[in-house]
């Protein structure tokens, strides 16, 4: 019985990994930021029902970008690229029609498009110059497009910057960027992200694809001493209605560094107590993220 079932099984699961990535850490941290956003944003006074709908159709967007971008880079460079190409349409239908209802409901989103055209510019270009959607370039442009997502989210649920004004000019910038176009709680929620995500990919390649190479060892180290130094300077500041929050979260993630740097220095971690750590750490960040930034 066993014997027959098998040969079913693994077509299967490669037909499921042309549309889905199996990567649980690339997932995390696309949709971590994005939720974090959801809920501060819907912590901030804004009426609750619109602000999460709105929230959520955003990240959904998002997941689904992931999505089209996988789909397309194992089209163009995997070895069975042709079996991946109706994936890769079938998440960019979906991902046109969900974008362009988004963008019926909040136009002001189409500010920030111009920023999101050139990350993918820079993704894709990577990844056709590497063959591989895993270099630096392309990781950190994607990092830096979900930390963006809790930025966007004004553009989407406050009534003065979700609308576009008529007869506006593209190089009007004050007309373009309205002072309701930015939340300083989600900006602070979105560097925190991008603090955990850039520190995170520099930790995990040093402690998995590039384990050995002291560049990047060194890299992660100062990285992660750099964001305790800035929560401090940050909460010193006033940035944070409560900065023990934020501390909180650079000394985990700076110990996080610190116990691994000290207890792998001559083999390889196993992946899967990398991930576990990485799963606590990001689900601690992303609680004291919210903490720090609520109002």
């Amino acid at each position: 019985m066993a014997s027959r079932a098998f040969p079913h099984h693994i077509p299967r699961q490669a037909s499921l990994a042309r549309w889905v990535p199996r990567q649980p850490g690339s997932w995390a941290m696309v949709l971590a930021p994005a939720m974090v956003g959801t809920v501060s944003a819907g912590l901030s006074g804004r009426p609750f029902a619109h602000t999460i709908a709105m929230a959520l159709l955003i990240s959904w967007d998002w997941a689904l970008c992931y999505c089209t971008q996988y789909a397309l880079s194992r089209w163009m460079f995997s070895p069975a690229g042709r079996r991946s190409a109706a994936a890769w349409l079938g998440w960019t239908l979906a991902t046109a029609i969900c974008g362009c209802a988004t963008l019926a409901a909040a136009p002001g989103l189409l500010r920030w498009a111009p920023i999101f055209a050139v990350l993918c510019a820079a993704s894709l270009l990577d990844i056709a110059v590497r063959h591989s959607a895993s270099g630096m370039v392309s990781q950190t442009a994607g990092i830096i497009a979900s930390c963006l997502v809790p930025a966007v989210l004004p553009s989407a649920v406050d009534s003065a910057a979700a609308v576009l004004p008529d007869d506006l000019a593209w190089w009007n910038a004050f007309g373009w960027w309205p002072p309701q176009a930015f939340d300083a709680r989600l900006l602070s929620v979105a560097a925190m992200m991008f603090a955990y995500e850039f520190g995170s990919l520099l930790f995990v390649r040093s402690m998995i694809r590039r384990f050995g190479d002291h560049r990047y060892r060194q890299a992660a180290i100062l990285w992660h001493v750099g964001i305790l130094l800035a929560a401090m300077m940050a909460a010193y500041l006033g940035v944070f209605t409560r900065p023990w929050a934020a501390i909180l979260a650079a000394l985990v993630l700076t110990a996080r560094v610190g116990v691994w740097d000290a207890a792998n220095t001559r083999q390889r971690p196993p992946i899967s107590r990398l991930a576990l750590t990485e799963c606590v750490s990001v689900a601690l960040t992303s609680i004291c993220t919210v903490i720090a930034c609520m109002p």
